[in-house]
């Protein structure tokens, strides 16, 4: 990800959805964000990456320029996910005292408040909002 302490005019969030980027208007910045690699735990980045987003975010936002600066302080971060691609919601059979909510890859603040209110109810003994088998912790590949 880079995030451009530039001013950009952005005010609406978009997924620049050919080129695989996000972009993200934040409080006093601008994030743009792009490709994952599965590869086991990583930090490595990549600068011709950070240079294909630069790229996608000029290219569709022609009154934007993203700094060699900016793109020299790209991050990265780490995206858990499950080898089907659901994440893990639940109680494993093996631990009673332990509740699981992992594995949403790249849509982790995306599935937060639902995933929260399952592992509220999960937690609360309530009737469940959604049946969670698909997401048991403890399924089988």
């Amino acid at each position: 990800r880079i995030n451009s302490h530039q001013p950009t005019g952005i005010t609406i969030p978009a997924i620049l959805a050919e080129a695989k980027v996000a972009v993200t208007p934040m409080n006093g910045f601008t994030r743009y964000a792009g490709t994952m690699e599965i590869a086991g735990i990583n930090h490595t980045i990549r600068p011709e990456r950070v240079a294909a987003i630069a790229k996608a975010v000029e290219a569709y936002y022609p009154t934007v320029t993203v700094p060699e600066s900016d793109q020299k302080e790209a991050a990265c971060g780490l995206r858990p996910v499950s080898p089907d691609g659901r994440p893990y919601i639940g109680k494993s059979q093996k631990c009673k005292n332990l509740t699981i909510a992992t594995g949403h890859a790249m849509m982790g603040w995306s599935m937060a408040p639902a995933t929260g209110k399952l592992v509220a109810e999960l937690l609360s003994e309530k009737p469940l909002s959604l049946l969670l088998h698909a997401f048991h912790p403890d399924r089988k590949f």
